[in-house]
């Protein structure tokens, strides 16, 4: 049977699925940037007590934006919610459409949805490579031109952990002509430690930007797929348009309340990341492997052109990193940071295979 599929359909790569592994005893699932903690007991009784009222269409999502307007100082028309980041950045590519503009600024090694979505969408996708291993502002802004409509920033930046600072995005933002919208993805923001990490939300009045967050990281429901964007009140309800109703489940916006009320469980978490920061700082020393300092609950290992094969061995050995060859960067891998055992262990079989 022929199908007929658009050429723009058919050459569009797959997204990276995420592995499977790790969920029977004995696997280090240290390769997809989760939080290795399962929810607090808030999250869990809030699951069972809402799974009696599944028969229902999903409400909610009115309280969860009260929650965040109360948790970030701001009204509940600054918010919306997503069935996970990507579908606030489809909802960006669907409300920004114009006639003859359908340009994307996105940086060379970044999140890959925000280019398997231009695609779909019909944009065409500039890349700029980073200086260093950072995102450089300066040229992102000299990229700009008269079909730019969306530019695309990952900070702090996967798959690095790096950020750019505060008054490198007040030069930026300011620059940028105002019918080009700036989304913002702060993914792995909460893991922030730097000083000069933008105060980004202190511009979304005056700027089209969209701050993206999310739960699945340092809130640990990755599995449930809740995030939600921070912007200009009529920016929103021009996004809020585009979205699909009921696009959240009941149970992922009851979690995400429950999640967001916690504020001792997500302490811990930060402290065990805090601590893994300089477990792996230490041990990578210990063993002449160069990393790059994170912002994020990973960090970037150099390996070398071993790199592929190295992650391949540790796979056999039940430990699962992310080889880096697909952002461009072949000689690094990416470890997530697990718990003490998770990084002890995976720690021990770089040592034998490095």
């Amino acid at each position: 049977m022929k199908f007929f599929i658009s050429d723009q359909i058919k050459n569009i790569p797959y997204y990276p699925k995420a592995l499977m592994y790790g969920h029977e005893d004995g696997w280090v699932r240290l390769s997809s940037n989760e939080n290795p903690f399962p929810p607090s007991e808030k999250v869990l009784e809030t699951i069972l007590d809402a799974l009696f009222a599944i028969n229902r269409y999903p409400g909610g999502e009115k309280e969860l934006k009260d929650d965040l307007a109360v948790a970030y100082h701001l009204s509940a028309e600054h918010f919306l919610i997503g069935n996970g980041s990507n579908e606030l950045i489809e909802m960006s590519f669907r409300a920004m459409r114009h006639d003859g503009r359908n340009g994307v600024i996105i940086t060379e090694s970044s999140f890959t949805f925000y280019e398997i979505a231009a695609r779909i969408y019909g944009y065409e996708t500039r890349k700029v490579p980073l200086a260093g291993f950072s995102t450089d502002l300066r040229k992102i802004a000299e990229q700009i031109d008269e079909k730019t409509r969306i530019i695309f920033l990952n900070n702090p930046l996967n798959p690095t952990g790096t950020i750019y600072g505060q008054d490198e995005f007040q030069r930026f933002v300011t620059s940028v002509p105002e019918d080009i919208l700036i989304v913002v993805d702060e993914a792995y923001a909460e893991f922030a430690e730097s000083k000069s990490f933008p105060k980004t939300l202190t511009y979304i009045r005056d700027y089209p930007v969209l701050i993206l967050r999310t739960f699945s990281k340092a809130y640990g429901l990755a599995g449930l797929r809740v995030g939600y964007g921070i912007g200009d009140p009529m920016l929103v309800s021009f996004l809020e348009r585009t979205k699909q109703p009921f696009s959240i489940n009941l149970i992922a916006i009851l979690a995400a309340q429950a999640a967001l009320g916690d504020a001792e469980r997500l302490a811990r978490v930060l402290d065990n990341n805090r601590s893994a920061k300089r477990f792996y700082y230490q041990a990578l020393q210990d063993i002449s492997l160069e990393y790059i300092p994170t912002e994020t609950n990973f960090v970037l290992v150099k390996i070398g052109s071993k790199a592929e094969e190295i992650t391949k061995r540790l796979f056999d050995r039940k430990v699962l990193v992310r080889f880096m060859g697909a952002y461009g960067l072949p000689d690094y891998i990416r470890i997530s940071f697990g718990t003490p055992r998770e990084n002890a262990h995976c720690i021990e079989e770089l040592k034998r295979l490095t």
